[in-house]
């Protein structure tokens, strides 16, 4: 698979992203992209995760409106 052929996957919503951390890096990384494509994002501290699953930015580093 060529990465145009990928790129077009993700387009065309057949493809996930992966993003591996949802820190201050990786979860605005993570909202970006998931206003185009479909996106997962893992974090190994459940703590944060649950903050987000409650609308919660632990990094505080969003703006409200994401």
């Amino acid at each position: 698979m060529s990465s145009f052929d990928l790129h077009q996957r993700l387009l065309d919503k057949e493809a996930t992203l992966a993003v591996i951390g949802l820190g201050y890096v990786g979860l605005p990384i993570a909202l970006a992209f998931a206003r185009h494509i479909r996106v997962i994002g893992f974090d190994i501290h459940a703590g944060r995760v649950a903050q987000m699953k409650q609308g919660i930015d632990p990094s505080e580093e969003l703006e409200a409106e994401a």
